[in-house]
């Protein structure tokens, strides 16, 4: 009977998890929003998010382990620059130069590693971690530059939920990940593991999508946000 509520509870959290994925993609109807550079990055990377979960969808669980379930492996290479483009389209000056370097230098280590190791567990274990670390980094580093400063647009106001919503996400990850290395990846604690990251997932995206919706009720857009916020 408990492991039948605990399947029943997973299910739950995660199909509404991956389905709030979409949530920021679809939010791009708004002529408001797609006018945004930075929105446009952030509805794809959301929209990937929930298309590498697609198979743990209660009706889609007959398409697991084929070709679909694959994508995830490839995804790996993507998320940490797609994460640095979007945070570079969303700044300007000298942070943004900061960003693309980092891009191109994180880029050519990817090339290099697969070009050495091949694609495979290994290499993916070293895109992840140390893309955990830098989505964190520079997300708290938003945060600050947030904090900064006594006045702000819509779309700073709209970006301080995404950053929030990055770091909380990575954050979490690498902390269930260390829990699966430190307690072992038994039954048990896979299970546990896989609840808390879909509630961890569920959370980001209903912060991201929570920014987005401040931005489209939040007045007219300054005049130049498009600019700074994708050519700046």
């Amino acid at each position: 009977m408990k492991t039948g509520m605990y399947s029943i509870h997973y299910m739950i959290v995660s199909n509404i998890a991956i389905l709030c994925c979409f949530i920021p993609f679809a939010m791009l109807i708004s002529r408001k929003m797609r006018q945004v550079a930075t929105y446009r990055v952030l509805g794809i990377y959301w929209l990937l998010n929930g298309l590498i979960h697609f198979t743990d969808i209660y009706f889609f669980y007959a398409y697991r382990n084929n070709r679909l379930d694959q994508i995830t492996e490839y995804y790996n290479l993507l998320d940490t620059p797609l994460v640095l483009v979007l945070f570079a389209c969303a700044t300007s000056g000298r942070h943004r130069k900061l960003l693309l370097l980092t891009l191109l230098l994180f880029v050519a280590g990817e090339l290099a590693v697969v070009s050495w190791k091949g694609f495979g567990f290994t290499s993916s274990f070293m895109f992840v971690g140390s893309g955990v670390l830098l989505v964190l980094a520079y997300s708290i580093i938003g945060l600050v530059h947030y904090m900064r400063k006594m006045e702000h647009t819509p779309f700073e106001n709209s970006m301080a939920y995404v950053y929030a919503a990055l770091s909380f996400g990575y954050g979490s990850f690498m902390i269930i990940s260390m829990f699966v290395h430190l307690r072992g990846n038994s039954e048990g604690n896979g299970r546990d593991s896989d609840l808390l990251y879909y509630v961890s997932l569920l959370l980001s995206a209903a912060i991201t999508s929570l920014g987005l919706w401040s931005y489209v009720i939040g007045g007219q857009r300054e005049p130049g946000l498009v600019h700074s916020s994708s050519s700046s």
